[in-house]
């Protein structure tokens, strides 16, 4: 899926976002008010925070689904 934030409608919640090859976080259903999500992951702590922005190294957006059930 896409990792350009300027895509807004395609980042849902329970989305999977990885950054670099270490760190990765779930986007929560709480919005920021330019609409770009929260995020909830651990670095230290659990969080869900205003940060999805900030991160620069965004390599992959996820998303489960099941196929079976469309």
């Amino acid at each position: 899926m896409t990792t350009d934030l300027t895509k807004i409608a395609e980042w849902q919640p329970g989305d999977i976002v990885t950054f670099g090859t270490s760190h990765i976080g779930i986007i929560s259903d709480k919005r920021n008010k330019k609409g770009i999500p929260y995020l909830i992951h651990n670095s230290g702590k659990l969080r869900e925070e205003d940060a999805l922005e900030f991160y620069k190294d965004i390599s992959g957006h996820f998303r489960i689904t099941d196929e079976y059930n469309v």
